[in-house]
């Protein structure tokens, strides 16, 4: 019994007709017959009552026929999956927070319209986590900032560049200080994102260089629920300015820290050398199209502090 055997039965069973089958499957007529003759003979059985025209499956060709369906159909995606490898599969990205809540989703919808066949898991980390996901294979590719120069073992393509800014509630003292410095920001209530965080880093080197002693009032990793806190005045927040948007500053001020903190950047990490098949080469493509060069909306704004 063989694959193409199968199917030359399966066609002609579904057309009622050899002529048909053959034509279906570009082969002649007298080797679709040979097909179904070699198969009645392999079990011992009639698949087809030729008396009739078109041709009537017998009742063994009724159970048989059965059997045959779900062989041939997963041969059939078999082959399609083979010659079209980009639009099936599945894949794992890992990215911040906000990235996941705000600027995947114009990625993914279109992408997901075109690919509806592929199937996509995204996983919301800090930096650390996700450097470490993209390490161990857990993840195919991780949306953040770039890795330590001397890690020869992850690739980085760079989309877009961004910088640190100090969030407050309006009217708060800090909004409207010039020069402000890090001293002037670990007197109030800090909020920030998590230990993992770049800017978490940032600040903590920052604050250790000129020896001062700062508690984090508040740290977690969504920049939804930290522009709320700051909202709610329970404190200031140093955030990246790509996570916010124009509408936030009809509750919030904020200041440009970029004389404080040097820029860093978003792109996609991958794990050199991994195979990442044509689903996910086709997603970092869409992903480097929409988002390189990205620049916040915030800084067209004129009501955005700058700390000169």
């Amino acid at each position: 019994m063989r694959l193409i055997e199968l199917t030359s039965f399966y066609y002609t069973a579904r057309y009622h007709s050899v002529t048909k089958a053959a034509r279906r499957q570009e082969v002649g007529q007298s080797v679709v017959s040979q097909h179904v003759r070699r198969l009645e003979i392999e079990f011992g059985i009639t698949l087809f009552d030729r008396s009739s025209r078109p041709y009537k499956l017998t009742v063994e060709g009724n159970a048989f026929l059965k059997l045959v369906i779900p062989i041939v159909d997963a041969a059939s995606s078999l082959k399609d999956q083979i010659a079209h490898p980009e639009q099936h599969g599945a894949f794992v990205v890992g990215a911040y927070p906000d990235l996941v809540m705000h600027h995947l989703p114009k990625v993914i919808q279109p992408f997901r319209e075109q690919y509806p066949d592929v199937r996509i898991t995204l996983l919301a980390r800090p930096y650390d986590s996700l450097l470490r996901l993209v390490k161990s294979g857990e993840v195919d590719m991780a949306l953040c900032s770039p890795p330590s120069a001397d890690d020869q073992n992850l690739d980085y393509l760079q989309l877009f560049s961004y910088n640190a800014v100090l969030l407050t509630p309006k009217n708060h003292p800090l909004a409207n200080l010039q020069n402000i410095g890090i001293r002037d920001i670990s007197q109030s209530s800090l909020i920030l994102p998590g230990p993992e965080s770049v800017i978490w880093q940032q600040v903590d080197r920052a604050l250790e260089a000129q020896g001062i002693e700062c508690d984090v009032t508040l740290s977690m990793d969504s920049f939804q629920s930290i522009k709320r806190y700051v909202e709610i005045d329970m404190g200031v927040a140093v955030v990246s300015d790509f996570t916010l948007l124009p509408e936030d500053l009809e509750h919030l001020s904020v200041v440009n820290l970029d004389h404080l903190f040097p820029g860093s950047a978003i792109g996609i990490c991958t794990l050199k050398g991994k195979y990442l098949g044509p689903a996910v080469q086709n997603f970092i493509d869409k992903l480097a199209a929409d988002l390189t060069g990205f620049r916040s909306a915030l800084w067209e704004q004129p009501i955005l502090q700058e700390a000169d």
